[in-house]
């Protein structure tokens, strides 16, 4: 039963999303592929997500939210270099955003605990 009502709403999104996405202004597209995208997350479909997050952040690429989500997507999808990279984009977009700083420091840890840490970190970028 489940399984139908997800269905069923990504269905209804899906068309949502056509009608919106043909706005012409760069907020409407941005509004309806955030909300397409967290409809999308919310039933698992990780992938999709990250596209239209991606999108938005092609549109708007100093969209410290997108950036933030894209973080969210691909640490579900296991991609933590790639979260890492998200989230501090984010945080340099939005300095004073506690959420932001908050994912990227716990992302940056699970990295650090999982000994998978990128080598082209400097003493600086652990800092923060």
């Amino acid at each position: 039963m489940r399984k139908i009502y997800n269905i069923l709403t990504l269905s209804v999104l899906v068309i949502m999303f056509t009608f919106i996405g043909c706005a012409s202004h760069d907020t409407a597209k941005i509004q309806a592929y955030n909300q397409f995208a967290i409809k999308t997350a919310q039933v698992g479909l990780w992938n999709e997500a990250i596209y239209r997050w991606k999108q938005i952040v092609s549109i708007d690429p100093d969209n410290a939210a997108a950036h933030n989500n894209l973080g969210v997507a691909y640490e579900a999808t296991g991609n933590i270099q790639e979260a890492e990279a998200a989230y501090q984009r984010a945080t340099e977009l939005d300095p004073d955003s506690k959420y932001f700083r908050i994912n990227y420091r716990r992302c940056r840890l699970h990295i650090r605990r999982s000994g998978a840490e990128s080598s082209d970190k400097t003493p600086k970028d652990e800092e923060q």
